[in-house]
């Protein structure tokens, strides 16, 4: 069903669409070998550009024209295209996210804001992935889980929610980069619940939300534990077998009630977060509706386990 909130979303993709198009026509006449990388890359994100209109809903809520956020858009893909690979990506990924605002009229004082929000944004992502790769097989914790989050999806929303709010009257920027930072979060393990073969028995490849590893480990007893990090590094092998036992002890009740859990707990920070905010209705309720969106998500058929 359509709704007004649902045809926001919907318009800002649309134009969006358009106007990434133009801005990697434009890297290609100044920038060829980089703009060919990046252009194979876009065409990988084709299903994601309408989590990147996160900025035009902000300003949508804040009651501004969305369509003046459309730069900030444009930027906000242009980052993630590169940023999504690793630390050196997430540095290209500013950098084109840059170059594309210097050609926005906007006020000396809204540039230098929106320059800080992507040097902050990018400095996170950056820091994250190497403490991700310095991280033991064995530190598998909701605690990094969602440090992981936060820093790089978590971070980026955090971004795009304060570079809307410069592109208004700055008002309440720390309440909205507070918001976005969450709701990035909450996108970043719908994402992953969403691309989760857990529930598949007969899928070849074995994909896990790691919010429900890292229940998994919590809730498990040593055995369990110990099982799971043996399973884990055999795993990639690719063996059946090892993927049918791994399923079954990431499915035991206590990992899927607590993951489940996890997901309200998460949701209602970030729903709280909202309600705080002055925001204009239509554009509120896509962004409760994105929020909610997640919690519809079914969860992992459980099941008992007997001898771990």
């Amino acid at each position: 069903m359509i709704t007004p909130a649902t045809r926001l979303v919907d318009e800002q993709t649309h134009a969006l669409r358009d106007a990434l198009t133009t801005a990697l026509r434009s890297i290609t006449t100044d920038l060829p070998h980089l703009a060919a990388k990046v252009t194979t890359r876009a065409a990988r994100f084709r299903n994601t550009i309408s989590e990147r209109v996160f900025a035009a809903v902000v300003a949508a809520a804040r009651g501004e024209n969305p369509k003046k956020a459309l730069p900030l858009c444009v930027a906000s893909a242009l980052w993630w295209i590169s940023a999504e690979s690793d630390a050196a990506g997430a540095q290209c990924g500013a950098v084109l996210a840059m170059r594309h605002l210097k050609s926005v009229r906007a006020p000396d004082n809204c540039m230098l804001g929106w320059f800080d929000e992507i040097a902050r944004s990018t400095t996170s992502a950056i820091e994250t992935r190497l403490a991700e790769h310095g991280r033991t097989g064995s530190d598998i914790s909701r605690k990094a889980v969602l440090a992981n989050n936060l820093g790089i999806a978590g971070a980026a929303y955090a971004r795009d929610a304060a570079m809307a709010t410069h592109l208004t009257d700055g008002d309440a920027i720390d309440e909205w980069r507070r918001f976005g930072a969450l709701y990035g979060a909450m996108r970043q393990l719908h994402a992953d619940h969403v691309w989760s073969t857990v529930d598949l028995d007969d899928h070849p490849r074995l994909v896990v939300p790691p919010l429900l590893l890292a229940h998994a480990f919590q809730q498990g007893n040593t055995g369990l534990r110990q099982e799971l990090a043996r399973l884990l590094r055999s795993a990639p092998s690719g063996a059946p077998g090892c993927h049918a036992v791994l399923r079954d002890l990431l499915r035991s009740p206590r990992s899927v009630a607590a993951y489940a859990r996890d997901l309200r707990r998460l949701h209602g920070k970030a729903c709280d977060l909202l309600d705080g905010l002055s925001a204009a209705a239509e554009a509120r309720a896509a962004l409760r509706s994105i929020l909610d969106s997640t919690l519809a998500l079914p969860m992992p058929g459980t099941r008992e386990l007997i001898g771990v």
